[in-house]
């Protein structure tokens, strides 16, 4: 795709977020709605407050009742709470009282509201079920392969694009002074796919010779299997979500193959 094509097609994204979000006052708080789907199927809504002359983003506690509702019990357990504290790192998204939140300025209001953003698609990404025992953290999974693979890799890493900052999951190193950038999709959708896309788009300029890689969590759990012997079986990826991203990714991974393939090890270490 050449270099016109990926600066149209940002435009074009750019338009199309700004042309789905609806902003609506609720009590004293300014609300932004948004074209980003939470598990229901509804706009996931961002709120302002100003408070002690600060202003904040934040969720207003949404993100976790909705895994509540599914679910989740966040607060009885320390391994659940470890998963969410990873997968806010490097948002600079905080996790308060039971919402994520984020204090902001006039001039880092966008950013911070695409980090918030962000977070809360991690999270609502985690859990691919409504059962408690499917809990899954594709971040953890991947983390423990790289480590026990002895990969090198810094995690949750955030690069400035054109236009915001972008939280990356794994940058590996590579000779020359060049880098590997990874996103995960946790649970493949064409959504997902657009906002991966659209991180590669506006690193560009700014990463122009790092390579860019999706891992794709296509691991299903087995419904029909007990609590003692629960089962992980793959699942097709939508054409749609691999065709968006193969426009803007050098190298596409689903996770059932990869972790299965001898030679995944070299791949994602090595240069070419």
């Amino acid at each position: 795709m050449t270099q016109q094509a990926m600066h149209d097609l940002s435009s074009e994204y750019v338009h199309w977020l700004k042309d789905n979000l609806i902003i609506f006052e609720r009590g004293t708080s300014q609300v932004l709605s948004t074209p980003f789907l939470d598990p229901f199927n509804d706009g996931i809504e961002i709120a302002l407050d100003i408070s002690g002359g600060e202003m904040v983003l934040h969720d207003e506690g949404k993100t976790l009742d909705n895994l509540m509702d599914m679910g989740v019990q966040i607060e009885k357990s320390e391994r659940r709470q470890a998963i969410i504290q990873n997968a806010i790192a490097g948002c600079g998204v905080r996790l308060n009282n039971g919402r994520l939140e984020t204090v902001v300025s006039h001039s880092n209001r966008a950013q911070r509201l695409h980090f918030l953003t962000a977070a809360i698609l991690r999270l609502n990404d985690l859990w691919m079920t409504s059962t408690p025992r499917t809990v899954t953290d594709f971040f953890e999974i991947v983390k423990e392969y790289f480590d026990e693979h002895e990969i090198l890799y810094t995690a949750n890493k955030s690069i400035t694009g054109r236009t915001v900052e972008h939280p990356i999951d794994f940058i590996i190193p590579l000779p020359k002074g060049l880098d590997r950038l990874i996103k995960l999709i946790p649970r493949p959708s064409v959504q997902a796919a657009k906002i991966a896309s659209f991180t590669w788009i506006d690193l560009q300029d700014a990463q122009p010779s790092a390579e860019r890689v999706v891992l794709i969590n296509d691991m299903a759990s087995d419904e029909s299997a007990s609590d003692e012997t629960i089962e992980k079986k793959p699942k097709a990826v939508n054409d749609n979500v691999t065709s968006i991203l193969r426009g803007y990714s050098h190298k596409i991974y689903q996770w059932s193959a990869a972790m299965n393939d001898p030679d995944f090890v070299k791949k994602i270490r090595s240069a070419g």
